[in-house]
């Protein structure tokens, strides 16, 4: 009753998000007091989180922002903070939010306004923001390095590591952020989504995709592995990972091959 109070007020239609999940488990657009009722009950039906630890009743209702995803990554140290790039999402599965795929770089300014208004200090972090046609809105600022091998995609194509400079700055040492010659211009990650729910018997086309020139990673869960329903990034598949040399080309590369991935699930 709460929640529908309040969604009154904010207005259809929005984003639930639980507090004290991850990789976008139960968060979904609603568009109506109905689609809200369900939304709700599904996460009651969910007490624990992901590690097994008892989950708190409490949801965040947002106002659903429509536009291009990214994601701003930087270094924080001494008060100073550093923009290490900008990251390109793809994002799909709706009424959910999967990450479907990043890039590195996007070519997109950045701004870093939000950690100076929390105070931070001392972290490596990864904020969210879209690209409304209001301008850009500020969707969540997280004090941790970005997950989904994002880190990976910077380290192959500016020689920084941004998981040791996160401990560099953990034990209070100026991070080492200089940039690299790596021979790569971009990289991006795309994720294999499952369409339905069953067994996997096989990933036809890993050998072609795992030969082509430009693959920097290549992962895919075993025959065998039970697949649920996209609902979150939980629910992958696997990755592949690929870069350019020349430009911004990487994504494109990524979308190919992944179209040359056919998981065959089945029904038991």
């Amino acid at each position: 009753s709460e929640a529908a109070a309040a969604a009154a007020e904010i207005g259809y239609p929005l984003v639930l998000k639980p507090v004290d999940l991850c990789a976008g488990m139960f968060v979904r657009r609603v568009d109506d007091e109905a689609e809200l009722i369900r939304a709700c009950r599904a996460l009651d039906g969910f007490p624990v989180n992901a590690r097994g630890q008892r989950r708190a009743p409490v949801i965040l209702l947002e106002e659903l922002l429509h536009g291009p995803e990214v994601s701003v990554e930087t270094v924080t140290f001494d008060g100073g903070t550093e923009v290490i790039g900008i990251t390109d999402k793809s994002v799909g599965g709706a009424p959910a939010f999967i990450e479907t795929g990043h890039m590195f770089p996007a070519a997109l300014p950045a701004a870093v306004r939000a950690i100076e208004a929390l105070g931070l200090d001392g972290v490596v972090a990864h904020t969210e923001i879209k690209l409304t046609p209001d301008g850009p809105r500020l969707v969540e600022v997280n004090p941790r390095p970005a997950g989904n091998r994002i880190t990976e995609l910077i380290r192959h194509v500016t020689g920084i590591d941004t998981a040791a400079a996160c401990v560099d700055v953990a034990r209070g040492q100026r991070p080492d952020l200089r940039t690299r010659e790596t021979g790569l211009r971009s990289a991006a990650i795309g994720f294999v989504v499952p369409q339905t729910a069953g067994v996997l018997e096989a990933v036809d086309g890993a050998d072609l995709v795992g030969a082509a020139p430009g693959v920097l990673e290549l992962q895919l869960a075993e025959p065998g592995t039970a697949v649920k329903e996209a609902g979150s990034n939980n629910a992958y598949l696997g990755h592949v990972m690929a870069g350019d040399a020349e430009g911004p080309d990487a994504r494109r590369r990524v979308e190919a091959l992944l179209s040359q991935l056919r998981p065959r699930v089945v029904n038991r």
